[in-house]
Order: structure tokens, then C-alpha cells, then sequence
């Protein structure tokens, strides 16, 4: 159980020379990790699994493995993340399977414990955007959205300086979304999409995410924040169908299924790959303020083509998808 909230007092303003990234082989954790070891900063990259730690170890990172997120795991991280200024929290806030109410963030919870004995003064956790509608919009009212919820509510109830963000869709070679998207476009000369494809997305680059996130950590204020982490153009998602097309040089035609079937699809064997889940997150239609993003990351955001055509050069030179 995490104890009563008692403010940490932060250890270092601006300068960051040590942190600890949980999910450290993740998409983003991977990204963030190898940003922060090329500043010079002591990073600890927290895995479970043992591909995961010799990848942190490969990365320059200071590798830990934790079978889980359960209380007895996490008090062992209690020495790795003394003198750290940071924890970012990257994983899901489940703490596997088993777990009966999947809303519960006790894995965080358990987290923010060892944080608070190891006297760590900033928190940053990878939460949705979808949440600030959660209950007045049917595909942000899920499952998913209330077990971020509850995450963020753990972290600023915990007594330590929070960053929440709520991310859109991150793009980049390897994550979850545009790499498959480019893949089945290769491929296919007809691509269906649930409903109309006039709900919206606003993607970023994971460098511009990776680049907030040690931004959001150096601020030198420490009350709680909540950013929407956001790229710079708003795309309806048959438009964005549209731009991969144009850059890849291919023709496409969009075909339409309706949404209700599906969601009974992605029930019972996936949408494309999709599960009820996705389709959630896909269709909340939710959009945000980049200008925060920006600023965390010290630089302009990378465009929306660049992005595409970076991942599919990317993705080309793999040999995931045809020239």
C-alpha cells in the first residue's frame, strides 16, 4: 500500500544526471533511453524480460529486471533509483494477466512507494488522451481510458512533482501503429477502415516525445502538469491513408466497413490487427494543444511527411515494405 503523500523535495533542478525509465525496452522507453544515455545522463532502463535488459545494457543503460510490478519486485529497485531525478513510467499500469480489476493501478502505486523511499522527486507517467472526455464520449468511455485514469490519480495523489502525458498516436519505425499501417500498404491495393475515416488523429514523432519527455523532467517548477503530447497537424485518418499513398508513390483504394462490425471483429479475432482496444483509441477522435511539446523539446515539432517518410525509408531498408 503506498503510504500517506509526503512532498520530496527535488534533488536536482534543470541539469538531469541520473533517471530510471520503467518499460525501458518499449518503443518509447527505447527512444527516451537512448536520447538520455547520448546527453550523458546515468540512465536505468527496468525490463522484464532478459532480451530487455541485454538491450538497456546494449543502449549504454544501467540494466534491472523485475518479473513484475507486485510490491516484493519493486522494493528491490529501491537502490538503483536512489539519486535518480526522475522515474519515468512508461508501462502499463496493470501488472499482468492474472490481475482481476485491470483498472487498478497497483503496479504504479507500488512504483511510487519505492520512489518515495528512495527519495526520487519527479515522476513522469505515459497515460491517453482520450481521458479528459472519459464518460462523454462513447470511445473514450472504455476500460483502457478509466485504468489511465486511475493511474494518473495515483500519481498526483502520491506526493511527488507529476508529469502526466496523454499522448496521440506515436509515429516511428517499430511502433505499433504507422509501422503496420506502411506494411499492409505495401502490400495492398485496397485498404478498409472502420466507418468513414473522419475522426481525427494528431501524431507525433517518438523524437519529439522522447525529447519532451527529458524536458518535462528539467522544468525547474514542481507542481503537477498535464500535457497533451501531440505533433503539429491534426489528420482525419482517410486522410492520412492519403499521405502514405502520396509518399509511397502507390494508389490505394479506402473501403468502408461500418464500426459496430467492426468492433465484433476485433472481438473475435482482431481488426487488422486491432483489438476493441485500438479501435477505441482510433476512433475517441481526440486532439490537443502541441505547443507545450514543443517547448519541453526545445526545438520545432517534425512534420507529419517527415515522419511518414522517415519510418517508411526506415521500414524500405528492412525490407518490411516494397519500394
Amino acid at each position: 500500500m503506498l503510504s500517506m503523500p509526503r512532498p520530496v523535495v527535488p534533488s536536482c533542478l534543470g541539469m538531469l544526471r541520473k533517471i530510471a525509465i520503467l518499460g525501458a525496452n518499449g518503443f518509447v522507453g527505447r527512444h527516451v533511453l537512448k536520447l538520455a544515455v547520448s546527453r550523458g545522463i546515468e540512465t536505468v532502463g527496468v525490463v522484464r524480460s532478459e532480451s530487455g535488459f541485454a538491450h538497456v545494457r546494449a543502449l549504454g543503460g544501467v540494466p534491472a529486471r523485475v518479473a513484475d510490478l507486485e510490491e516484493a519486485q519493486t522494493r528491490t529497485l529501491i537502490p538503483l533509483l536512489r539519486g535518480c531525478d526522475g522515474v519515468i513510467y512508461t508501462a502499463s499500469v496493470t501488472t499482468g494477466a492474472e490481475v482481476l480489476d485491470r483498472t487498478d493501478p497497483k503496479g504504479l502505486r507500488n512504483v511510487l512507494s519505492a520512489c518515495q523511499e528512495a527519495g526520487v522527486s519527479r515522476v513522469l507517467f505515459y497515460s491517453g488522451l482520450g481521458i479528459a472526455h472519459y464518460g462523454m464520449t462513447r470511445y473514450c468511455t472504455s476500460a483502457y481510458f478509466l485504468a489511465k485514469m486511475a493511474g494518473e490519480v495515483a500519481l498526483l495523489r502520491s506526493g511527488v512533482s507529476a508529469t502526466v502525458f496523454r499522448p496521440s498516436y506515436i509515429f516511428g519505425h517499430g511502433d505499433e501503429f504507422l509501422t503496420p499501417l506502411l506494411g499492409r500498404m505495401s502490400t495492398e491495393n485496397v485498404i478498409e477502415i472502420p466507418g468513414d475515416g473522419s475522426y481525427r488523429l494528431q501524431p507525433v514523432s517518438v523524437e519529439d516525445a522522447a525529447r519532451a519527455t527529458l524536458g518535462a523532467l528539467e522544468r525547474t517548477d514542481v507542481s503537477p502538469r498535464v500535457i497533451d503530447l501531440v505533433g503539429p497537424e491534426i489528420v482525419s485518418y482517410r486522410a492520412l491513408i492519403g499521405r502514405i499513398a502520396a509518399l509511397s508513390g502507390k494508389s490505394v483504394l479506402i473501403q468502408e466497413r461500418s464500426i459496430d462490425e467492426s468492433f465484433v471483429m476485433a472481438r473475435a479475432s482482431g481488426y487488422f490487427g486491432l483489438s476493441p482496444t485500438d479501435l477505441d483509441c482510433l476512433l475517441c477522435d481526440e486532439v490537443g494543444d502541441p505547443g507545450p511539446v514543443a517547448t519541453l523539446g526545445g526545438s520545432p515539432l517534425v512534420g507529419l511527411d517527415a515522419v511518414i517518410g522517415r519510418t517508411l525509408a526506415a521500414l524500405r531498408a528492412s525490407g518490411g515494405a516494397g519500394g
